[in-house]
């Protein structure tokens, strides 16, 4: 039995599921309560998601799609070849070192309590994107001519990226691979699952965090 804690909000939850949807496994949602002690002990660093697989626990997202591919090899979502493999992990790594500043960008738009340092953020996220818009295969796919850990890593964090694109930010619009990538897998069915399941998940933390602002506000 497979079970994954979190929620559909984070893009490091939404890229396990996405991932699970690609290889046909069968899993069980479970939304967790952070700070509780029983998460605690899953995973003392606090953060989601958490996957057990018959009683195997294992924390951080990037770690559970590694596993994942060891124990269900079929269909691979790594590739067939070491430079197929590598291409694949460098997008990955790409994302995750220089990109994950979308999400503080987009929050200081939306909650002007949320101080941060907008240009270094800036700076890191152009970093990143110009690196994959060289890292990016160019056409269909991230990294390969199949759906990849790539894809599984960019479509969640798209979701929150295309929001500033929605605001009239340009850092997708005018690279010209990124923004060919963004039209083809936004066209994707299991695309359009993740992001439906994302974006159900982000208006109802919205809503609570609405409801949390009156109550502050009226106390």
């Amino acid at each position: 039995m497979i079970i994954l804690h979190g929620s559909a909000g984070s893009p490091f939850f939404s890229r396990v599921r996405m991932q699970a949807y690609a290889k046909g496994l069968e899993i069980e949602v479970r939304r967790t309560a952070q700070r509780t002690p029983e998460f605690q002990q899953m995973n003392p660093l606090g953060k989601i998601p958490v996957l057990e697989h018959d009683g195997f626990v294992l924390p951080e997202s990037l770690v559970i799609c590694e596993y994942l591919e060891d124990a269900f090899p079929t269909p691979s979502l790594l590739g067939d070849t070491p430079a197929a493999r590598a291409r694949v992990r460098l997008v990955v790594r790409t994302v995750d070192l220089y990109c994950g500043g979308v999400m503080s960008l987009l929050r200081a738009t939306s909650d002007p309590s949320f101080k941060i340092d907008a240009a270094a953020e800036r700076a890191s996220l152009d970093k990143g994107l110009d690196a994959l818009e060289i890292f990016l295969a160019g056409d269909g796919f991230a990294a390969s001519k199949a759906l990849s850990l790539a894809d599984c890593t960019l479509v969640p964090w798209l979701f929150y990226a295309t929001m500033l694109t929605k605001q009239g930010d340009d850092s997708l619009t005018r690279r010209p691979k990124l923004a060919r990538y963004v039209e083809f897998i936004g066209g994707q069915e299991l695309t359009r699952t993740i992001w439906g399941e994302m974006d159900e998940a982000y208006r109802a933390f919205m809503t609570r965090w609405k409801a949390g602002q009156v109550t502050a506000n009226n106390g």
